[in-house]
């Protein structure tokens, strides 16, 4: 029941409409590629719910995937409120864009992938699947990582030295220890 409820929230958070700005979409292809790669995840993990038995049912890794889910949540809803009408499903770049740098964005410069990594990895774990884990890492990962990238360039063109500075100061996905406090003194 739970995957269920999850899920219906997912298509909810996705494709909620949303006050924003309107802006060029970028990459067009970007979007039904990686919905398609998380669908095809989540089918996977609803059916590893099923095939849930006592060996395959180990407490601690089931309470480590939740756990890493509810954080996926907290750290995916918490970038879309800092981006504000700025948040989009698409690489989509607006004329009036702020380079955003608060929030999650002063950790991390992607952490709205981040979470969906965390999420990918935590929902594998809550089903005891293999294959989830393995579809997670080698297959929605790399997604991920090639929609990072281009959403990256992107920012870049947008932003040209601004966004250079930051990447220079803020890490892409794996957050420093401390960072904010050495970000504040520059």
């Amino acid at each position: 029941m739970f995957l269920v409820l999850y899920a219906v929230g997912r298509l909810l958070e996705t494709f909620w409409k949303r006050e924003k700005v309107a802006g060029e979409i970028q990459i067009p292809y970007s979007l039904p590629l990686i919905i398609a790669v998380y669908v095809s995840l989540y089918l996977v993990v609803f059916y590893g719910c099923f095939r849930l038995d006592e060996q395959s049912f180990r407490r601690p890794i089931v309470m480590t995937g939740t756990i890493l889910v509810i954080t996926s949540v907290i750290g995916r809803n918490w970038a879309i409120k800092t981006l504000g009408v700025f948040h989009s499903i698409h690489i989509e770049i607006r004329n009036k864009h702020d380079l955003i740098q608060s929030g999650p964005y002063k950790y991390v410069r992607n952490p709205y992938y981040l979470s969906n990594i965390i999420e990918a990895i935590g929902l594998a774990l809550m089903v005891g699947s293999r294959l989830a884990l393995y579809i997670s890492v080698l297959v929605y990962v790399p997604v991920l990582v090639h929609r990072m990238l281009l959403e990256e360039k992107s920012l870049s063109q947008k932003f040209g030295a601004s966004f250079v500075k930051y990447e220079q100061q803020v890490p892409r996905i794996i957050p420093r220890l401390f960072h904010a406090k050495e970000r504040s003194e520059f």
